[in-house]
């Protein structure tokens, strides 16, 4: 892509619309912007094929399109876009099903070539991120994070970790060796049924085994327990999800480190 190719980009929108995998991998490289990928890593191509069946699937309607913007470039060539994406959301997307609405999402994109191809990144700062994910039900109004969800919804953890930290690279953590227990001993926030309260969601204590609700939940009873012992790292136990979150410093890490880390340990990974 050179610079100021907006008719590229929207063709690459249009191989997107399309589903065309063949079009989008000669379009995209397989780093990341601003982040040489590691070799088990799932590279930038995997990313964008894997999640966009779902979208798709779920907005048949789908319609992407790019509007060139003025962006302090911070490579030769870069260039920035503002994609509307627009559909009607009728199809299951995560586990959030269709609610036959129409949607718009609004996206600042960077696109920066590269030998191998471009190299795209979010330029929308994280609360964007899940805004966006809040308008097709895969998280709930925030006036509703603390009730237990109706429907059992999962996006996946990559999208996660883009909202959380605004970056695809795993960011630096101290703690990771702190790992001790991988497998929850109870299914239920005990602190909670003492006082009848409830939870949308359990975390579990990677270093001691303590299941707490979740930060969204009334009582964040979980991170209070970090707080006190000073056990910076914790699991998502429900469904199959297994991404950890450091909270010192910041830091989500997908299922595939949690594997990692029991496997050294020579523990199993308990399924929420």
């Amino acid at each position: 892509m050179t610079a100021g190719s907006i008719v590229d980009v929207a063709a690459f929108a249009d191989a997107l619309v399309a589903g065309d995998a063949d079009a989008i991998r000669s379009f995209l490289a397989e780093d990341y912007y601003g982040h040489s990928r590691a070799p088990e890593e799932p590279s930038q191509v995997d990313r964008w094929l894997e999640l966009l069946p779902d979208v798709r699937a779920a907005v048949p309607d789908l319609r992407i399109e790019i509007e060139e913007r003025a962006i302090e470039p911070a490579a030769p060539g870069e260039v920035g876009v503002r994609a509307v994406v627009t559909g009607t959301h009728t199809g299951e997307l995560w586990g959030s099903p269709g609610t036959s609405k129409a949607i718009q999402i609004e996206l600042a994109l960077r696109f920066r070539p590269s030998d191998r191809g471009w190299l795209v990144q979010g330029d929308d700062p994280p609360p964007a991120a899940i805004a966006a994910l809040r308008v097709v039900g895969v998280i709930p109004p925030a006036d509703q994070m603390h009730l237990p969800p109706m429907d059992p919804i999962a996006p996946p953890e990559f999208l996660l970790k883009l909202g959380f930290t605004g970056q695809a690279a795993d960011k630096p953590c101290a703690h990771l060796g702190d790992a001790r227990v991988f497998v929850p001993s109870t299914d239920a926030c005990a602190e909670c049924l003492a006082i009848d309260s409830y939870w949308p969601a359990l975390r579990m204590c990677l270093v001691c085994g303590e299941v707490g609700c979740c930060d969204t939940s009334l009582n964040r009873h979980l991170r209070a327990h970090a707080a006190a012992t000073g056990h910076a790292l914790m699991r998502s136990i429900r469904l199959r999800e297994g991404w950890m979150w450091c909270y010192v410093d910041g830091a989500l890490f997908e299922r595939a480190t949690l594997e990692r880390l029991a496997a050294a340990a020579g523990s199993p990974i308990a399924e929420g």
